[in-house]
């Protein structure tokens, strides 16, 4: 069963990936809580659940000075807080993320009472401000999830640039272990020598062909690397120009 939902997660982060990368949107919706409807605005997510969630309250920390409370798995919440940016009443302000079907959805709703939420239809003004609001913390999470990966792509890049580095040191100096036994063989008379001489430079031949080997598929995974980072930084701008126009 956990093998299950850990595939289904798996799953639902790749084609959610793709689902962004051609249906990036931020709307208006109405959601259900357990308290009743509200009006929220909602958009992709680009990461898990959990990845969503931190960088939500990180956001609102930096921003807004708001410490956010877990309440439950899905949803973060701080309660009658000040948000001139959005209102001038307070309010609790909510951050949910959900999965559906193809992604991660995550919303942000601001509810005035208890059965009380910003919507375009009784408060334009402010769920306007909630919209740019959300769609500078849209851009904020997309910023960092992608930073988080090119930063992971850079660190095994220079993890596989170092391998790589060390493998052709290390073909090197066989190749000089292998030249000076050449040379000492030159010069030897006693059979006995050229023959162990000539006995470990089959070993090291051997040891440098195996290491030699590695060698192209090293160069390979550098040029993947490099080509993953650069894909990842061209998605972002694709992203952030598209969540600009919204």
């Amino acid at each position: 069963m956990r093998r299950s939902l850990l595939f289904l997660i798996s799953f639902l982060l790749f084609s959610g990936s793709l689902f962004a990368q051609d249906h990036l949107f931020l709307e208006e919706q109405e959601l259900t809580l357990a308290d009743g409807k509200v009006m929220a605005w909602v958009f992709p997510a680009a990461a898990s659940q959990e990845e969503t969630l931190d960088d939500l309250k990180e956001y609102l920390k930096g921003r807004s000075n708001v410490k956010l409370k877990k309440n439950g798995d899905d949803m973060l919440m701080a309660e009658k807080v000040s948000l001139p940016a959005i209102t001038v009443k307070r309010g609790d302000l909510i951050g949910l993320c959900r999965i559906t079907e193809q992604y991660y959805s995550m919303a942000l709703i601001v509810k005035l009472g208890y059965d009380v939420s910003l919507s375009t239809s009784e408060w334009p003004k402010e769920m306007e401000n909630l919209r740019h609001y959300t769609k500078a913390y849209m851009a904020f999470h997309y910023e960092q999830v992608y930073a988080r990966r090119i930063k992971g792509l850079e660190k095994q890049l220079k993890d596989s640039e170092k391998v790589l580095d060390q493998t052709e040191g290390k073909v090197g100096s066989l190749s000089n272990k292998i030249a000076n036994n050449n040379k000492k063989i030159a010069k030897e008379s006693d059979e006995g020598k050229i023959g162990e001489l000539e006995a470990e430079n089959n070993t090291l031949e051997g040891d440098k062909k195996r290491l030699a080997d590695t060698l192209p598929e090293m160069v390979l995974k550098l040029d993947s690397l490099k080509t993953k980072i650069e894909e990842n930084k061209t998605e972002l701008n694709t992203y952030l120009s598209k969540i600009a126009t919204f």
